[in-house]
């Protein structure tokens, strides 16, 4: 009888939680590594079709910093977010967060770190950047600061004056109005057909002529794609209606374009936590 009753206690607790995370606001996070109009519009598009697929309340929420994303996962309200590989592996360290997706990008589970200048500049390599000023985005950002930073590192070059203006496309921006001699942003590679897919693609329409102007003087060496991650103890089953509605938003006509406006996504695939070791490593922070 005593067995019978504790096996009734957990399966209530557990319909319990189930239930109060139906009722819940659950708490959605964007990496904010855009501008803040573009992130409102297509996370509120994301944030609509998946209160629809899953009767759930969501609340989409734009961090100022990678910092306070990473912190966020520290609050009892449960939460998922898009977020850096780098930002993960923090969140996961100080407040276990845990990953469920992988983003697919351009067909590829990896991207790389670009460092670029402008054409007109006479920068030829990265040695070339000795006492140059540059600009990183933030320093959470895995292609945007850390791996660059490292590759610095390895060639023993020494920066001049040093900026972080959060987003990859104002990076872009300050090398081609010359306000900044180098700087740092994500890297894809182009189409089959040349179109250009990486961090310059973003100010195409304002600059036509950007990817003649801003040229990449070399790539990092590859980082796992951005997870779909989750709070600690969030509920299993409801985490599942989740990231299974954003597997399907990636199957629809408007929901597919508006993951590839966004952070440049085709689609998802399973994530575990091990995808992120060779990151961890790159950091110095083991598991």
């Amino acid at each position: 009888m005593k067995k019978i009753s504790l096996i009734f206690l957990c399966l209530s607790f557990t319909v319990f939680q189930l239930a109060a995370q139906k009722t819940d606001v659950i708490n959605f996070y964007l990496t904010p590594s855009l501008s803040a109009d573009l992130l409102d519009k297509h996370g509120l598009f994301i944030k609509n079709f998946l209160e629809k697929e899953t009767g759930l309340t969501i609340k989409m929420i734009i961090p100022d910093t990678y910092d306070e994303l990473v912190d966020n996962f520290n609050s009892a309200t449960p939460c998922f977010a898009m977020m850096s590989s780098q930002s993960y592996i923090l969140a996961n360290q100080k407040y276990g967060a845990m990953v469920k997706l992988r983003t697919v990008r351009f067909g590829h589970s990896v991207y790389y770190g670009m460092i670029i200048t402008r054409a007109a500049s006479g920068i030829k390599s990265i040695k070339d950047l000795n006492g140059k000023t540059f600009a990183y985005t933030d320093e959470l950002s895995t292609s945007g600061y850390l791996y660059p930073r490292k590759m610095f590192e390895k060639n023993k070059i020494q920066l001049g004056k040093q900026t972080f203006v959060k987003k990859h496309d104002e990076v872009v921006r300050l090398v081609y109005e010359g306000k900044v001699e180098g700087g740092a942003a994500f890297y894809s590679p182009p189409s089959s057909d040349g179109v250009m897919r990486d961090a310059r693609a973003r100010l195409k329409e304002k600059f036509p002529d950007i990817e003649n102007k801003v040229v990449i003087i070399a790539k990092t060496d590859p980082i796992p794609n951005d997870p779909i991650v989750f709070s600690k103890n969030f509920n299993p089953d409801v985490a599942r209606k989740l990231y299974t509605g954003l597997v399907k938003l990636a199957t629809d006509a408007k929901g597919k374009q508006t993951l590839l406006d966004l952070y440049g996504t085709e689609g998802f695939v399973k994530a575990s936590d091990a995808d992120y070791n060779s990151l961890r490593s790159v950091m110095g922070s083991g598991k």
